[in-house]
């Protein structure tokens, strides 16, 4: 995983680091709900654009003390090593088995999942879903628009076990308060605008950050 110095190292309260897991699954396969608008090699493009995006904020953001991006190809692994960014392969299993994998590789204190198709997002948005971590052991939440989660965070970061998938958000604030963790729900835009359906597209963002792709 590639760290910041210790001057850009994310302390939510006094000495804690997180790590950024973006899942980024095979270019190939990305986006398919989203062919009735996007030929395969627009879809393909469209998700190194989001990635690309995500992990440059990301790697911006003092927020975040290191990153690794768990990649479903070899054409993953490249689109990282080509924005900087630590990468893993996924070792089968699914979207969660490959956050799960991630996790056991964290060194950081917390762990912050942030899903690669977020046009929108912005450093703000990281700031204040790290800034809403509590006393050990916590997890925040943020939803997207149509009840998955945008982004994890969780501290220890095996804290709960992912639950990508429809109406995640839902099921993480379940599982962490099955576990007896304090669970928190951040909404914001940047988290909560992905891009699944044909319906997501062409919607302009808001601001002005360079990284950002025009959707």
């Amino acid at each position: 995983m590639e760290s910041r110095t210790s001057s850009q190292t994310a302390i939510y309260s006094a000495g804690v680091a997180v790590t950024a897991i973006i899942p980024l699954k095979a270019l190939d396969h990305s986006k398919q709900r989203l062919a009735p608008r996007l030929a395969a090699d627009e879809r393909r493009a469209l998700m190194a654009t989001l990635f690309t995006h995500v992990a440059r904020v990301c790697a911006d953001s003092p927020a975040i003390a290191s990153i690794v991006a768990v990649v479903g190809d070899d054409a993953g692994a490249a689109l990282a090593r080509d924005v900087g960014v630590a990468s893993m392969r996924e070792r089968g299993g699914g979207l969660n088995a490959a956050l799960r994998q991630a996790t056991t590789e964290v060194d950081d204190d917390a762990s912050l999942i942030v899903v690669a198709d977020l046009p929108r997002l912005t450093g703000t948005d990281l700031d204040r879903m790290v800034g809403a971590g509590g006393p050990v052991p916590c997890v925040v939440v943020a939803p997207t628009q149509d009840g998955g989660t945008g982004a994890l965070l969780r501290r220890p970061p095996d804290v709960i076990a992912p639950a990508f998938g429809p109406a995640s958000a839902a099921a993480h604030l379940t599982a962490a308060r099955s576990a007896g963790v304090r669970a928190a729900l951040l909404a914001t835009a940047g988290l909560a605008h992905d891009v699944d359906r044909p319906a997501d597209l062409g919607s302009p963002p808001a601001g002005g950050n360079d990284h950002r792709p025009h959707l």
